[in-house]
């Protein structure tokens, strides 16, 4: 009897281990409430205001040659579609999830955390997922759309808690004329043309599947559904304008359709007036992103106010920046938190001459190897897309503007740089602000050194 009475108390006390062991995975958790918008705020799922501060993983979905590891200043897609001639499809694809892999790690995850930041902005490529621009999907075993890299950023920004935002950056049919979109002067996507319209078909189907894969998904805080569509194009052609809207709408509908819960970011670029308003084709919680890289604080100022004056009943979000010319860091941060708006720097890592010590980059390296993707064989493409991109290995440090930037993350507002439209500034200490000038200086010297090369090539608008 006594053996019995044993036995299940042992049987009892193993229940109970066991069922709890889900509440106990619960309770340390780092899933992140869900975000939805309130009039001009992001709100959480308890009711709390939400200001998203962090930074892009540029150059992981698709790569720039002025801080990436090759060269050619006209896009990714004429460095992708020649190693294809040379090694075919399926292999060029698993080169760049190799690339993918080292760029950004789980040492890249923590780092951004341990700034202070909540947010890192994902910018993607189509081809990262898709074998053509027709919407051929890369699929798994089972058949099923492989989405398994951006599932592995969730759960790393779940692990850390982050949020992330889904920026399609490179489209079907190429949204700007701008290399960073894939290939440079080559917009088609707007075009009234049955090739334009297919183009916009697959990106439509893109978002759809993208949307009804993270449903549900509070890590995702927002989906960015074109990065700097038209760019400088409307002011040269403003017959897009139209079909940029109705477009944008299109998505919009779609995507509410497949995920009637997550924020949809339409990037107003490079002023509010650029894309419609909320009330003319009746779209609800979205956040509305502008990019800034004025040459001076009163500019900033003035860009600043138009986003306040607009009348849009919705957040603005800072998707990209950088302080050109006389516009100062101090200055920046100090009026986006005044005016509670979320921000991400451009960008997070960047390699190239005098990326170690430029105040583009958290993390930076000036020996990093290019690739020569027209004679590197396989193996040396897959040693320099390897372990030596890796942030925690010899090749990067930790820029100044890492421990600059923490300085804002919590909300801070320089006062002293905002009266004196940055002449004073007073975050950090007085080494951080002496070495972010010389940084700059010396940021802006490889600045103009790429655009005389890309202005050499016909690259640059």
């Amino acid at each position: 009897m006594k053996a019995l009475k044993k036995f299940t108390s042992l049987v009892i006390a193993l229940v109970m281990i066991l069922t709890a062991v889900p509440l106990f995975a619960s309770a340390v958790s780092n899933e992140l409430p869900a975000l939805h918008t309130e009039g001009k705020k992001i709100i959480d799922s308890n009711g709390k205001e939400v200001i998203l501060r962090g930074t892009n993983f540029g150059g992981w979905g698709i790569m720039e040659d002025w801080f990436c590891p090759y060269t050619n200043p006209a896009g990714e897609e004429q460095v992708y579609q020649t190693l294809v001639g040379r090694f075919g499809q399926q292999a060029v694809h698993e080169l760049f999830k190799t690339y993918r892999s080292n760029w950004i790690t789980e040492t890249d995850y923590k780092n951004v955390a341990s700034l202070g930041m909540n947010t890192v902005r994902l910018p993607i490529w189509y081809r990262n997922f898709q074998s053509d621009d027709n919407g051929t999907w890369y699929r798994n075993e089972n058949g099923e759309i492989d989405f398994s890299e951006l599932d592995g950023v969730v759960e790393m920004c779940k692990k850390y808690g982050l949020y992330l935002i889904i920026d399609l950056h490179g489209l079907p049919g190429y949204q700007n004329d701008y290399d960073h979109c894939g290939q440079s002067k080559s917009m088609s996507l707007f075009d009234d043309t049955d090739k334009g319209r297919r183009y916009r078909e697959v990106v439509v189907n893109f978002w759809v599947e993208l949307a009804k894969h993270y449903k549900g998904e509070s890590t995702v805080a927002m989906y960015d559904l074109m990065n700097e569509p038209l760019g400088t194009n409307i002011t040269r052609d403003g017959s897009f304008q139209q079909t940029f809207w109705d477009f944008s709408d299109e998505l919009y509908r779609a995507v509410r359709k497949a995920d009637p819960d997550t924020i949809i970011c339409m990037e107003a670029i490079w002023d509010p007036s650029a894309i419609a308003s909320p009330d003319v084709y009746g779209w609800k919680n979205i956040v509305y992103q502008e990019h800034l890289y004025d040459i001076t604080n009163f500019t900033i100022l003035r860009k600043c106010n138009e986003i306040r004056d607009c009348g849009y009943d919705a957040p603005f979000y800072i998707g990209e920046f950088y302080p050109r010319g006389l516009t100062t860091f101090g200055y920046l941060f100090s009026i986006f938190n005044s005016r509670g708006y979320s921000w991400t720097t451009w960008t997070y890592k960047g390699a190239g001459p005098d990326a170690d010590k430029s105040p583009w980059f958290l993390y930076g390296s000036a020996t990093i190897e290019k690739i020569d993707y027209e004679k590197d064989s396989m193996e040396e493409l897959q040693r320099k897309f390897g372990e030596v991109l890796r942030t925690d290995g010899e090749k990067f440090t930790e820029n100044t503007f890492a421990g600059y930037a923490a300085n804002f993350t919590d909300g801070f507002v320089d006062n002293a740089s905002l009266i004196t439209f940055g002449l004073l500034d007073t975050a950090g200490t007085k080494e951080q602000r002496d070495a972010m000038l010389s940084e700059k200086l010396t940021a802006i010297k490889t600045t103009i050194s790429d655009w005389l090369r890309k202005l050499k090539t016909g690259d640059l608008l």
